[in-house]
């Protein structure tokens, strides 16, 4: 059988719809996953302890780099946990509060209804207090499991063509030190950076997700990251995921721990993690058929669609015939396509490259 032609608007639509569904698997197999329970729990620990300001941070990153959750000794006793016998404490700096009187714009104590001046705290000066990371206390702190770098080679020429695509966008692309991230994007300088020493699969997934962030963040977006990191996040790292399993590679061994961890810290009690995740949908679709449109996998969506709608409508008749594997282009304009597609619609299918 010969296979039709498709038009550009048939292409257009095929692959949206295919990176449509690749999005709603990511949620649905994040939100199945056993270690979104263990962010739930870890994340419920550490929103219950103390938060401390930017220059104590400095001091317990100074003192125990590997710190991850942090608290006094009282604290870590109330949650269950007992500090290890010999470790040593962590010091940081906490207020010296003291009572002074409220004073009107005349400088004379005000009262309240009872004729009693009133009072609120004033910091006086500061003392050194002691506490204790997670990893000095008993039982354990259940951490939940990292994302595992991913190993090998990426598709031939996807790092060039992402490069090429960031260039067109504004952005220089290097390898250099990233800290502890495998990859960062600077947007004042226009710079995408991604750690010299991981393998090419793993940079070249970095790169695509630091692509995300230029592809959906505008300088006003850059300002107040902050405040949306966790949204931000999951975002890019599921473009880079539709993306990669557009050119037949499944990240999920790093892409579902980093998403839910991130989801998680964005969820609450009326928004689950698949929720956070659907949120995103729109830019995340958006942006990867940007990069899709530039990077053109070896073997299009729709080529590999189209090639086996034929090998199923008109099979070898001496090789056994295989379940299909398409996905399903809604209102084709084409009647051909659109018969082809009723014909098969019974048939089980997955996402190209995407395990279920």
């Amino acid at each position: 059988m010969v296979r039709p032609e498709w038009t550009p608007e048939e292409r257009a639509e095929a692959r949206r719809n295919t990176l449509e569904q690749l999005h709603a698997q990511l949620a649905e197999q994040v939100a199945n996953l056993g270690s979104v329970e263990a962010w739930q729990r870890w994340l419920s620990l550490a929103r219950s302890l103390h938060s401390y300001s930017f220059s104590n941070v400095l001091l317990i990153n100074a003192q125990c780099p590997g710190a991850t959750m942090v608290a006094g000794f009282g604290a870590w006793k109330q949650k269950g946990h007992v500090v290890r016998r010999g470790e040593r404490a962590i010091k940081v700096l906490a207020p010296i509060l003291r009572k002074t009187p409220v004073l009107d714009h005349a400088g004379r104590p005000v009262m309240d209804e009872t004729g009693q001046p009133r009072l609120h705290r004033e910091m006086v000066g500061v003392k050194p207090v002691s506490v204790f990371d997670a990893s000095q206390v008993t039982p354990e702190v259940q951490i939940p499991p990292p994302p595992q770098l991913l190993v090998g080679q990426a598709p031939p020429g996807l790092w060039d063509s992402l490069s090429e695509l960031a260039a067109i966008e504004g952005y220089k692309v290097c390898r250099g030190d990233c800290g502890t991230a495998n990859g960062l994007i600077d947007f004042p300088s226009r710079e995408i950076r991604i750690r010299p020493d991981v393998d090419d699969l793993m940079a070249t997934k970095s790169l695509c997700h630091e692509l995300g962030h230029a592809l959906t963040m505008s300088p006003k977006d850059h300002e107040i990251y902050a405040t949306q990191r966790e949204l931000r996040e999951v975002e890019a790292e599921s473009i880079a995921y539709a993306v990669l399993g557009a050119h037949g590679v499944d990240t999920s061994q790093y892409t579902f721990d980093y998403v839910a961890g991130w989801a998680a810290r964005a969820a609450t009690e009326t928004t689950s993690i698949a929720d956070v995740i659907v949120a995103t949908g729109q830019r995340v679709i958006a942006a990867a058929d940007r990069i899709l449109t530039h990077t053109r996998p070896a073997q299009s969506l729709e080529d590999g669609l189209a090639d086996e709608w034929a090998r199923t409508v008109q099979p070898t008749p001496s090789i056994a015939a295989t379940k299909a594997q398409w996905e399903v282009v809604s209102e084709s304009p084409s009647p051909v396509l659109r018969a082809e597609q009723a014909a098969l619609f019974a048939a089980p299918r997955h996402s190209p490259g995407v395990p279920r």
